[in-house]
């Protein structure tokens, strides 16, 4: 079987499976609906596993594209109360991208938006993802890059922040020119002045599911420390599944990125009652400590990148 055939394979397992939970549901009403979604999780997010081993960039796609029908069923379910099935075909359609909290995803605009401003926005935004690919092959000649692994990162990271910035202004402008009452995915993150920030500003879509579906159920505004834990230990068992999925290895890279963020997310309300204290200085330094947090715990994030795309790195990366 060739590997697009597996690929359409794999994606239409997944959607089986979000279909089976769907019917099982109104066959037995009675099914506590916030266990379905995390019980078809795991055999959701397995379905990559349909492609070669070697095919590691179509495993990766596969495992984004399947990760974000789990989600919608985990979302779905919870809310554990008669649905309709035109409610959830339309929640499962992949447009707007990454749309996994119901009903948000049917927010529509009141009136069309003024075509231009998103028309620039994807004309600029796809010109600068192909300099930055471009850039990113490039790279790869520069000897101090190559040889240099520190400054090969902060490198990449300059490219990486505009250019899903710029993805997520493109996609964003797709979506209103639909008629979608949207946000961007990514909304700035670079400005952030604390750690929490960045998450806030990073992807606010899975942000928004991450707050519904484990943060409140595990606590919440009572008990916040366990339920930031919670989130970001999800979060980093579910980056590790996806990578260790699509690479056939685990190394632990993506569990401890994310655990790493913990002290940070926690300890991010003094960061920033010090940079309110102190005027424009103290959120520079919090800016600039916010800014070396994530460059220096993303090592971590990109191992697992280099891995899927091996041009991401030029020189030789640790471990």
């Amino acid at each position: 079987m060739e590997e697009r055939h597996r690929l359409a394979l794999a994606i239409a397992c997944a959607y089986a499976m979000a279909a089976f939970a769907f019917l099982m549901k109104q066959r037995f009403p009675k099914l506590d609906g916030r266990w379905i979604g995390w019980i078809l999780m795991p055999a959701i997010l397995a379905c990559p596993l349909f492609l070669s081993a070697d095919r590691i960039m179509l495993r990766a796609l596969a495992a984004f594209l399947v990760n974000e029908v789990a989600m919608k069923v985990v979302d779905f379910f919870r809310r554990n109360r008669s649905l309709s099935f035109r409610d959830f075909v339309w929640l499962m359609v992949p447009f707007p991208t990454l749309a996994i909290v119901f009903p948000k995803y049917k927010r529509r605009l009141a009136q069309p938006d003024d075509p231009w401003p998103h028309l620039v926005r994807i004309v600029v935004g796809s010109l600068w993802v192909v300099a930055s690919f471009m850039l990113l092959h490039q790279a790869q000649r520069v000897d101090f890059l190559r040889s240099n692994f520190a400054l090969d990162h902060a490198y990449k990271l300059l490219l990486f922040i505009p250019t899903i910035e710029a993805i997520s202004r493109v996609l964003f402008a797709l979506e209103r020119l639909a008629g979608f009452d949207t946000t961007p995915v990514i909304h700035n993150a670079y400005l952030a002045r604390t750690p929490a920030e960045f998450w806030r500003r990073y992807n606010g879509r899975v942000h928004d599911w991450m707050i519904a579906n484990v943060y409140e159920p595990t606590g919440g505004r009572r008990a916040p420390v366990r339920g930031v834990t919670t989130v970001f230990l999800f979060s980093g068992v579910f980056h590790e599944l996806m990578f260790g999925i699509a690479t056939s290895r685990f190394d632990g890279s993506q569990l401890l990125f994310f655990l790493l963020q913990i002290p940070g997310v926690l300890a991010s309300g003094i960061l920033e009652r010090f940079s309110r204290r102190n005027g424009v200085w103290g959120r520079v330094f919090a800016h600039v400590v916010t800014i070396f947090f994530m460059a220096a715990t993303s090592v971590l994030f990109f191992k697992g990148m280099s891995r899927v795309f091996p041009f991401v790195y030029a020189s030789p990366t640790p471990g």
